[in-house]
């Protein structure tokens, strides 16, 4: 980064731009990628449906809602609790290591009973001795749900020109851009999301974090139900591995 920095600001011709454009750090594997583009390698956008009792899988959930039931939670504000209620879905273990890396998308079908929410996402990787990773993040106001023209699969773009605030009690789908990732889920290590609409105040992953690093709490209480039934698949949009090219 300093070398890049020099380059740019100072003029020093210190050799950066001869190297490859793309190096990333594989978290899980620990290996070094390079390649001249991003995702330095080859992808494929595979889906991960929530499903009942709390778990993702590969195909979507057969049953219609009144069967598969949302799963909710209550948020009060953080002015009056300080306690951050969270969802949670975990794959099976991966039966070989499983290798992910570019950015990602989360399409959450919820109900709100308010014009505005946050929905706030974290992927972890999980060890089979229960040591986690955070992998990557996804944040979204409810009310700029809108979605701009240039999204693709794995990569939705919000325009962020308007507020829309939402009909309460009405069925929305959201899509949560996932930050730019690079991980390998080894055999045995489960992925596990986790949705909130505030983010915890202090764990080992954000204790250290000014107050300003936040994002802007929910100043009201709010009743959440996230379906994932037959006819609203919620899902995770993960950009899969599918051979290694040249480094």
């Amino acid at each position: 980064m300093f070398r890049w920095y020099e380059y740019w600001i100072k003029g020093i011709d210190n050799g950066v731009m001869d190297g490859p454009a793309v190096s990333v750090f594989v978290e899980g594997s620990r290996q070094l990628v390079t390649a001249e583009q991003w995702p330095p390698k080859d992808v494929e956008y595979r889906p991960l449906y929530l499903r009942p009792r709390h778990k993702l899988a590969t195909g979507p959930e057969p049953m219609g809602a009144e069967y598969a039931v949302p799963d909710g939670f209550y948020q009060a504000p953080l002015t009056v609790t300080d306690k951050v209620e969270i969802l949670s879905w975990s794959t099976p273990p991966f039966e070989e290591d499983t290798e992910m890396i570019g950015t990602g998308a989360a399409h959450i079908f919820a109900e709100i009973d308010q014009p505005d929410s946050n929905f706030i996402l974290r992927l972890w990787d999980y060890a089979p001795n229960g040591k986690r990773q955070l992998i990557t993040s996804g944040y979204l106001k409810a009310s700029h749900r809108e979605l701009d023209e240039r999204s693709t699969e794995g990569s939705p773009v919000h325009p962020h020109t308007r507020s829309v605030p939402v009909e309460p009690g009405t069925i929305e789908e959201y899509v949560l851009r996932l930050y730019p990732f690079a991980n390998t889920f080894k055999a045995g290590h489960t992925l596990t999301v986790e949705l909130s609409n505030d983010e915890p105040l202090a764990d080992e992953h954000n204790a250290l974090l000014p107050p300003d690093a936040f994002h802007l709490p929910v100043g009201r209480p709010v009743t959440h139900k996230i379906y994932r039934d037959a006819a609203h698949p919620s899902r995770l949009v993960l950009p899969f591995t599918t051979k290694r090219s040249s480094s």
